[in-house]
């Protein structure tokens, strides 16, 4: 199941980063399920050979042994890819996973955040540029963390960017703009109208301003359509 399926997107809303652990610090966790895969396979003569009352205890260790190293890789694996930190242009969503069947989904909208801060610690967290990524929320008890993140102080400077957008733009300023821009459409004759449009278009497509609102070119070529349309 991919990632974003298991958390419902608003209207609108974008996923602008997806922030997993730092993969380099599973390798220990890597290492062990590989070398219980692998061991029996050293031994696989001994082990065969191995019976008891009949019964084929090295077989069953064997396979007890490779079964154990293949269930602990996949746990890892199911582990890194579903602890994550889901970025958006709305919020910033937790998904924290402990083992196969523990799974708990927090989030922080950005009118709720208040601070966010990271910090590194150790030999190994400063050589390879990874930390703890550190979200404070008003209104709750508990920061949304995510540890092992790769180059948080870079994640830190993405939402502190984000953060201060949207104090420069209020929440509804937009909407009110196309509101207003609307209600003045409105009021315009037909000419009027499809003079805009002209215009609009221009700005679009990043053409210079014009000295008057429309050219007289496009005015006498928007009379005649519309006179044609009547």
């Amino acid at each position: 199941m991919s990632l974003l399926k298991a958390v419902k997107l608003k209207e609108g809303e974008i996923v602008v980063m997806i922030l997993r652990h730092f993969p380099l610090v599973y390798a220990p966790r890597v290492l062990a399920g590989l070398l219980l895969v692998s061991a029996p396979f050293f031994f696989m003569v001994p082990l065969f050979a191995m019976r008891g009352f009949g019964v084929p205890w090295g077989l069953f260790i064997f396979a007890a042994s490779v079964l154990a190293g293949l269930l602990h890789s996949l746990k890892t694996f199911v582990v890194w890819y579903w602890n994550a930190f889901i970025i958006t242009n709305l919020r910033v969503i937790d998904v924290d996973q402990r083992g196969f069947f523990e799974r708990t989904v927090s989030e922080a909208a950005y009118d709720k955040v208040q601070d966010v801060s990271y910090k590194i610690k150790g030999f190994w967290g400063t050589l390879l540029n990874y930390g703890t990524l550190i979200i404070q929320t008003a209104g709750t008890t508990s920061n949304l963390e995510l540890e092992y993140a790769r180059d948080p102080k870079e994640v830190q400077h993405l939402l502190s960017e984000i953060l201060a957008a949207r104090l420069a733009v209020p929440a509804g300023a937009r909407n009110e703009k196309v509101s207003a821009l609307l209600e003045a459409a409105a009021s315009l004759t037909d000419i009027e109208a499809k003079a805009f449009l002209v215009e609009l278009k221009g700005a679009v497509n990043n053409k210079e301003p014009r000295s008057e609102a429309v050219d007289q070119a496009d005015v006498e070529k928007l009379m005649k359509d519309d006179s044609a349309q009547d």
